[in-house]
This record gives C-alpha cells, structure tokens and sequence, in this order.
C-alpha cells in the first residue's frame, strides 16, 4: 500500500476526498491531512509517506510551492495536483516539480478513483525503474567492458603505466565519459547497502537502482567492486554539492522505501583530470566511513576533511620523484630538487609532507641497503631519534600505541569542535538575519561550506531539533518582544520578522504560541 498525505484548506472538502475515494483498491491508504502547505510539510519530514495529493490554491503556500519544498527535504515522495485552473504554465510548473499526476477540478470521487488507478500506475513503473537492472544487451554489456577496462585502473590505482593526461582525454571523450563539457570535472561515489540485519546487501543490482536516479541529474558510470558501488560522476562544474545534494537524498530514500535497506553514500571532492580519480576514490571511500557517525547517511569529504586532492596528489608526485632520484639521479639532480621542495608552500599540510619524506628515504634505503645501511641512516640523523622503528621493542610498541591513540583522541577532539562551531554559527546567522524572509538552509550550508544534507543532519543530531523550526522559534520570539513592548502595527512586526504575508505570520504565531497575536497582546494589556 502507498501512503498518502491529502493537503487542501477546505475542510469539507478535504473530508469527502479522504472519506468518499475508494483509495484501498487504487493501493493507497490516507496516513494524514492538513489545512494548508505548513502543516503539511511538518507531516511529510515525519510521516515520509510516498504521495502527497494538495489542493493548488491555498492561503500561504500554494500547492506548487508546497510541491517545491517537498521536492527539497523528501524527493522520492511524489505529488498529485489538483486544480481547478487549465493553465500551460501551471502545467509546466508541474514537470519542473516532477508531479505525477496534474488533475483538475471539479472532479468527482468516483473520476478521482479512477484517476488514482492510473496514479498507481505510475508510481508501480517509477519504483520498478528505481529497482532496476541491469541492461543485459550485447552493446551494453560491450561498452560497459571497455568502460570498466579504462576506469577501474584510474580509480582503484593499480595502473603500474605513467598516466598520460592527454591520452585520457581522448579516451575518455571516446568512450563518451566526459559528456558535452570540454573540461569536465570528476566526482567519485562509494554506495553500500545494508538489509535490516546490519549486514552488507550491495550487489551487482544495485547498478541499476543506482543509474534510475542519477541518469535523471548527471551523466555517470557504476561498478560493483569490493562490496560497494563505485560511480564516476561528470559534471561541468567542480562545485557538486548543490549538483548532488537532492539525487543522492533520493538515494538514500528510495533504500529504504523501496527496498528495505539502508544506504550510506560517500562522495570526493570534484577533479579535473582523470589521473587524479583514484585519489578522488580513496576520498570517497573515506567520506561514506564518516556516516557512522550518525549525522546523515550522505557524506560529501568536504563536510569532514580540509585540503585538496590536488594538493596531496603532488605531494605524492614529489615523493615518488624523490625516490626516483634516491636510487638513480645524481648529486646534482638530487640538491636541485631538494633546493625547489624546500622552496615551495605546501598549503598547511607540511607537517603530513615531512612525514612521507621521511617515509620515503627510509623505504628508499631500506630498499637497497641492509640492516647496517638502516642503522648508519637512524644514528646520522637525528630526525630519526624518536622513532626508532629498527628496535621495536615493547617500549616502542607502547610509544606508538600512545601515538596512535593521542592523534585518535585529537581527530576527535577537534571533529566535535568543529561541529559545535559549525552549529553555533548557524544560530548566531538565524539571531543576526532571522528578519531575512529567503534565510535558507541551503544558503547558510554554502556560507559555512559544507553541504545542506550534511548541515541538516548536524544541526538534528547536534541541537535535536531541524533548521527551520529554529529558524521559526527566533522568529516568534522576536515577534512576541515586539508584539509586548511596542506599539507597532502587526503587519510591521510580520515584516520585521522575516514574515511579508501577514496571514501567514498570524498563522504561524498561533500555531507556536496557542493565540493570534492581537489576542497574545489584548491578553497582556489586560494584566498590566
């Protein structure tokens, strides 16, 4: 049985749909109601039910932008439009919201049974899509080989070829990977699905269940390896949070809808040049292990790391040529090149740089040396004193085990921090600019640079409550102070407190205070 909300002001009439449509034997069953789009939305974040049928003229939010908001915070709920205007651009509107059904009015219970059969219908092919296979005709199949054949390589890095950025264009453009963009950009996803034991569900299907919703948004490629999906996103932009946030939320919802499982999805930050995807799989690998922190089961590595694949990935280019230089350059080639490392800024992560130098030469000399070869290198520098890893005795192994777990305790330590200020800039945003009446999630997640699905869930598992009702909460503070201590008209104190309809604000003060806001300011009058 789907289940739905039914949104319409007029009571009556809202009764006889619920009441007088034979909804049973369409497959739906009515889990609530609401007078406007307000109610409506707080039913819908807690209900998640998979339609919503709204009248389109309502006070406050009309149906469209209730069909607007929803598409926001749950993208797999689908929404039926009842009209009674015949208009192309309401239409057309409609498309742009992907609701489902556009149905006008007057219309009778009996039509609107019927009508409700070929809903079915639709949302039987939608979840059948979302579900999914994979196309198994020999083009297909073909295609998908030399896909697999070029990408995996570049995002598991286990080409042992020097990575030729020129070739990799070509072929990339050839196998028509990078889309229409002349300088596409590359995002890496890691998705894994688990059943409702806990346990590990991602299999080759869920390629298909994948592609149904991201064929629909961007151009991409999936790949069943190790237990997850792999998926190579193109874009034209290398700013894909926006891009992503909503068919990844659709993602994760149709999981669990559809087919009764959880899915987590890691995403890297965007690249822009092949060679660099499988520094771009390792960050995504690494953003979905972020998920089990409980805030949210989409993570971009953005949310929870600094720095940037590029910066890393040369990095590593100057530490391979370094071992390069180690083993067969000469004196010369070796000073030059230690003269241009030590001249250059490394963006804040020298202290990670020194490390894998220092990695490097001991692997280096390790390499090609014996035991007292590794013991000459250790007493001649002592950059090496402190780590002694030629006696590893059980002293040692304590020291490294108090490393370990002092650096575990800092990366916490500072995660928390970082989610405390993070959620503390959101407030101090809603206290300085609730007044603004477009204050947004969305904008304030890009502000703080993070995503919103990820500021979303931050803020709930952080302050226990959603961002617009702490939005909402200042508000009526602000208005309720004005609404005592001064004498300005209502409609003023609507505006000034980020609200231009006044109906809208009126109904949103009683709903939060339990009175309208002339009754709130007669009832204070009368006790002074």
């Amino acid at each position: 049985m789907y289940t739905v909300i039914v949104v319409e002001d007029e009571q009556e009439l809202r009764r006889a749909i619920i009441d007088k449509v034979d909804w049973a034997s369409a497959g739906f069953k009515v889990i609530a109601d609401a007078e406007n789009g307000i109610e409506a939305l707080d039913l819908i974040e807690r209900l998640e039910p998979d339609l919503v049928m709204t009248d389109i003229k309502m006070p406050m939010m009309t149906g469209l932008e209730l069909a607007e908001q929803v598409r926001e915070i749950r993208p797999a709920t689908g929404v039926v439009i009842l009209s009674g205007y015949d208009d192309f651009e309401y239409a057309r509107a409609a498309i742009k919201y992907n609701i489902i059904s556009y149905l006008l009015k007057p219309i009778s219970a009996e039509e609107l049974s019927k009508e409700l059969l070929n809903i079915r219908k639709s949302m039987d092919r939608r979840f059948s899509e979302i579900r999914g296979s994979l196309n198994k005709d020999f083009e297909t199949i073909d295609r998908r080989l030399k896909i697999s054949e070029f990408l995996l390589p570049l995002l598991l890095g286990n080409t042992e070829e020097a990575l030729d950025e020129d070739y990799l264009a070509k072929t990339a453009y050839e196998l028509d990977l990078a889309g229409d963009s002349l300088t596409p950009y590359y995002s890496v996803l890691i998705s894994k699905f688990k059943n409702k034991e806990g346990k590990n569900a991602t299999c080759e299907e869920h390629i298909g269940f994948i592609d149904a919703v991201l064929n629909r948004y961007v151009k991409n490629e999936s790949f069943f390896v190790s237990g997850r999906i792999v998926t190579l996103i193109t874009t034209k932009t290398a700013d894909t949070a926006e891009l992503l946030e909503l068919p990844l939320r659709e993602i994760v919802q149709n999981a669990a809808r559809v087919l009764g499982e959880e899915c987590t999805v890691g995403i890297s930050r965007a690249v822009d040049t092949l060679s660099l995807c499988g520094n771009a799989y390792s960050e995504a690998v690494a953003a979905r292990r972020y998920t089990a922190d409980g805030a949210g089961d989409v993570r971009f590595i953005a949310d929870s790391e600094h720095g940037n694949v590029g910066d890393f990935e040369k990095m590593e280019k100057s530490v391979f040529k370094l071992e390069h230089l180690l083993k067969v350059g000469n004196s010369d080639e070796l000073n030059r090149f230690l003269e241009e490392l030590s001249s250059e800024q490394n963006g804040g992560n020298d202290g990670y740089f020194v490390i894998q130098i220092l990695s490097a030469v001991y692997r280096t000399v390790s390499e090609v040396s014996d035991r007292k070869g590794l013991s000459q290198l250790l007493s001649e520098n002592p950059v090496y004193s402190k780590i002694s890893l030629h006696n590893y005795d059980n002293a040692v192994r304590s020291d490294i085990k108090k490393l370990c777990n002092n650096a575990k305790e800092i990366i916490s330590s500072y995660r928390k921090q970082d989610t405390e200020i993070i959620c503390d800039k959101v407030i101090q945003i809603i206290d300085s600019e609730y007044a603004r009446e477009d204050l947004s999630l969305t904008e304030v997640s890009s502000r703080l640079n993070v995503s919103p699905n990820y500021l979303s869930a931050l803020i709930k598992k952080t302050k226990k409550n959603n961002f617009i009702n702490l939005l909402t909460e200042r508000r009526m503070k602000a208005a309720y102070d004005m609404l005592i201590c001064t004498p300005m008209k209502i409609l003023e104190i609507s505006e000034r407190s980020g609200y231009s309809d006044q109906h809208y604000f009126s109904y949103c003060f009683k709903k939060y205070y339990g009175v309208s806001p002339n009754k709130m300011r007669e009832n204070k009058r009368s006790v002074t």
